[in-house]
């Protein structure tokens, strides 16, 4: 019984890990902003904002400083971001979320 346990962790060591990349959540984010809802996009960004938030308002450098953001505003910054850096169409899209906002809201001076 314990053999047959070990096999499934096993097999599942060698597996990939499966994540939504940059590309698949901005095509996500466009289609909700084209009908007009407020949907997983919105929401996704506005937990990310406010976790990297949180590290900025600790003084981490690797969070998000600033004014803070509007209704709507999330689901606008990301689009555009993507738009712009096409080399990250295949990282995860808590990667390209994070760096997105980080650029958008800096915690340090950037060049």
């Amino acid at each position: 019984m314990l053999a047959c346990l070990a096999c499934p962790a096993a097999s599942s060591a060698a597996a990939q890990p499966r994540y939504e990349t940059v590309t698949q959540f901005y095509r996500t984010c466009v289609d909700e902003t084209k009908r007009k809802v407020n949907g997983r996009c919105e929401a996704y960004l506005a937990g990310a904002a406010e976790t990297l938030s949180a590290f900025g308002n600790g003084g981490s450098e690797a969070g998000i400083c600033g004014r803070g953001v509007r209704s709507g505003e999330l689901s606008r910054i990301f689009p555009a971001w993507a738009v712009e850096n096409r080399h990250a169409a295949n990282l995860p899209r808590l990667a390209g979320v994070t760096m997105a906002l980080r650029q958008r809201f800096p915690c340090r001076q950037t060049n």
